[in-house]
């Protein structure tokens, strides 16, 4: 076994959230003041940095965390209409039965998350770090280690997007994309990521 952990981020990893954020997404831009993208922008920015999203749509960096919220309490509402990507909850067992151990690490809500895992997924799960921290992703996944007492090498980080890479790398440990979320796999690759799935059953080949 490559890894004792595996931790998976959620928007875009785990849960198909793009279609329901590209649908408020212009009623939050009238919210909050910033740059209402159109559809050749949000093809293009998927090939974007998060800093360059955030330049590209003139939102104040002090704007950030009252978006957030907002955004959060808004998927509270609609959450049947979010769902896991098909075959994500198969690949999940599989792997918990392979002997892996999983972790969500998230910006969304601890709330937000368990709803759409649901009954029968959220058991799959040993830990969460979910919500917004001052200090990011990187303390999610170190205090994640601590807790969990492994390795950096011992644990992989899972997500969709370029600053998931950046913050494994801050934080020391091995990461692994997803190429059914929001960055394409190209822009991934380019980054040169320990592992790249392409299938939700890549996940088990590769991670076992």
């Amino acid at each position: 076994m490559k890894y004792r952990i595996a931790a998976f981020d959620f928007d875009g990893t785990l849960a198909d959230t793009l279609p329901w954020l590209d649908s408020i997404i212009d009623d939050v831009a009238d919210r909050y003041g910033f740059r209402k993208p159109t559809a050749d922008d949000r093809a293009m920015l998927r090939h974007r940095s998060a800093q360059e999203i955030i330049a590209f749509l003139k939102i104040p960096l002090w704007k950030l965390p009252a978006i957030m919220l907002h955004v959060r309490e808004r998927m509270q509402q609609i959450s049947p209409d979010v769902q896991l990507f098909p075959g994500m909850a198969d690949a999940l067992a599989r792997l918990r039965q392979a002997g892996v151990g999983l972790a969500v690490v998230s910006s969304n809500s601890l709330a937000n998350v368990e709803r759409v895992l649901g009954p029968q997924v959220c058991p799959l799960f040993d830990d969460y770090e979910c919500g917004t921290d001052v200090f990011g992703k990187p303390a999610k996944i170190r205090r994640l280690l601590e807790r969990r007492g492994v390795a950096p090498a011992e644990l992989i980080l899972i997500g969709d997007e370029l600053r998931d890479i950046e913050a494994a790398r801050q934080a020391g440990v091995p990461v692994g994309c997803v190429g059914w979320g929001y960055n394409p796999p190209e822009v991934l690759r380019e980054q040169s990521p320990d592992a790249l799935f392409l299938s939700a059953d890549d996940l088990a080949a590769q991670l076992t």
